[in-house]
């Protein structure tokens, strides 16, 4: 009886969280799809290499986000559980729809003002952090940030925009400085609202 009244409690737990995660995704996809990518800026992580290999090779953006969190989501299983790998897998499903839904749609903001880099910062970063809060991930990076953040001193943002360094320089090479430097403040802002939202 006890165990059936714990699965009941964990199955209705689970069942309010993915709504969440879904709406999570969703914010994070229209950040990318009608704000960051649209005006030269990438995000970091899985998504951010999506973009440029995107951009590079004419590759569906929403596809490349697939793929290439597969093997995240695998090692989330692994170190982090199911229900980790399966909220995971809902987010990650969830901004691939999404990505792939806005993109038949036309941009419609323009200009690299810091206003809107800005709104796109925080959008992103409360997308992340909804996630991230309700269980999942929607970026295999934020999988590897939640492991590092529980073996050292840092946060899971902090430890999302380490990671990220490396993505940034690549994205130096192919959008020049400026686009490197403001897509770092972007994802820098983005990373304290992530520690926010989560916490």
């Amino acid at each position: 009886m006890r165990s059936k009244k714990l699965y009941k409690y964990y199955l209705k737990d689970l069942l309010t969280k993915i709504p969440w995660i879904i709406a999570g995704a969703f914010m994070a996809a229209i950040s990318l799809e009608v704000i960051l990518v649209p005006n030269g800026l990438i995000d970091g992580g899985i998504t951010g290499i999506s973009i440029m290999l995107s951009k590079g090779l004419g590759l569906s953006l929403s596809t490349l986000i697939f793929l290439l969190n597969i093997p995240f989501i695998y090692l989330g299983y692994k170190r982090l559980g199911k229900r980790f790998a399966f909220c995971t897998m809902l987010g990650i499903i969830s901004l691939t729809v999404s990505t792939g839904l806005l993109d038949a749609f036309p941009p419609f903001l323009h200009g690299n003002s810091f206003l809107l880099i800005f709104i796109g910062a925080i959008l992103l970063g409360l997308g992340i952090g909804i996630v991230l809060r309700n269980g999942g991930a929607i970026d295999g990076t934020d999988v590897l940030a939640i492991l590092i953040s529980r073996r050292t001193s840092y946060s899971v943002g902090e430890s999302i925009f380490i990671i990220n360094i490396f993505i940034f320089m690549v994205a130096f090479l192919l959008f020049g400085l400026m686009g490197a430097i403001v897509s770092i403040i972007t994802y820098f802002i983005a990373t304290i609202v992530v520690d926010v939202v989560r916490t």
